[in-house]
């Protein structure tokens, strides 16, 4: 299936435990129009069904199965057991259209001084079904990135293998916002390429990281938005801070932990002008069914509508 004469792209997928979606995922790595894609599967030791799935498809991919320190560890051990000219990471939960990689390698061929790449995406929830979910892609814009938030989404990142030569890999001490970092880690010097035809389909859910981490994650996108200069949190995080510190809230409360309560408050009003929205929100999501939450989204989230410049999302 290798091609000499055409770059060699190294997809990596870290895994654990993601046997309900691995599958989909593998299939869209492996059916890509471009022929020449080395696949790395990085598993933390899944106690589910991943290796099953995983050996139908041996001869097309390596599997490494072995403990690990998290995702950005995992990510790591793929990306230094790469050998492909552009790389990538793909979570077990995304899956790349057909000719999502195509799309990137002809970009990068025909634009040499440009080293990343990023594109648009379609969001799903569990079962596949559109979820309505708000997520504006900009054009590159380094302070819009740090002040309104990560408007790339990951997995259509394709990256020459100069920019991990040149910054690193990615960062192992953060575990919400290690792709964040990295873009700004790299785009600052080497801004990235717009490509609308590299799409991919994300799956959003309250399981997923990005939904599921809270307060800890908000804190840790804020020390690391501070490491480059930026006090605050992106604008788009406010409300959702608001909604974390409410969690703490109620937890601290069923834990007869008043003195906590305090911080807790100073907390809730960093952002006074959120704390209605936010607060609605939270209400929203504790008291809603999910049908319903997904009703309203259809009704009401419009990304283009709310942001005039977003070119996809």
């Amino acid at each position: 299936m290798n091609n000499p004469h055409l770059p060699l792209v190294t997809v990596v997928s870290p895994v654990y435990n993601s046997a309900d979606y691995l599958e989909d995922c593998i299939l869209s790595v492996l059916n890509q129009t471009y022929p020449n894609i080395e696949y790395i599967i990085m598993d933390g030791g899944s106690t589910d069904n991943t290796r099953a799935i995983v050996e139908k498809y041996a001869d097309r991919l390596t599997f490494i199965s072995e403990k690990d320190r998290g995702q950005s560890d995992a990510i790591n051990k793929g990306w230094q057991r790469a050998t492909g000219d552009i790389i990538a990471w793909l979570n077990a939960d995304d899956i790349y259209a057909p000719d999502a990689v195509e799309h990137a390698v002809t970009y990068l061929v025909n634009h040499p001084d440009t080293l990343w790449v990023y594109g648009c995406a379609n969001f799903v929830d569990e079962h596949g079904q559109p979820n309505n979910y708000r997520y504006p892609i900009f054009e590159w814009n380094y302070d819009k990135l740090a002040t309104f938030g990560c408007y790339i989404v990951q997995p259509t990142v394709f990256l020459r293998r100069q920019v991990i030569d040149t910054f690193g890999y990615i960062d192992e001490t953060l575990h919400f916002g290690m792709d964040y970092e990295y873009w700004l880690r790299i785009g600052k010097q080497y801004p990235p390429a717009f490509v609308p035809d590299i799409r991919v389909t994300v799956k959003i859910f309250q399981d997923t990281k990005s939904r599921s981490g809270g307060y800890k994650r908000l804190q840790e996108i804020s020390a690391m938005l501070a490491r480059y200069g930026y006090a605050d949190l992106p604008s788009t995080m406010h409300h959702q801070w608001v909604d974390a510190v409410l969690d703490n809230i109620m937890r601290h409360l069923r834990k007869g932990e008043w003195r906590a309560l305090r911080a807790d408050w100073h907390d809730l009003h960093r952002y006074p002008k959120q704390v209605l929205r936010g607060t609605g929100k939270w209400l929203l999501r504790k008291l809603m069914p999910t049908s319903a939450e997904r009703r309203l989204r259809r009704w009401f989230v419009r990304p283009k509508k709310s942001h005039p410049d977003a070119l996809c999302g």
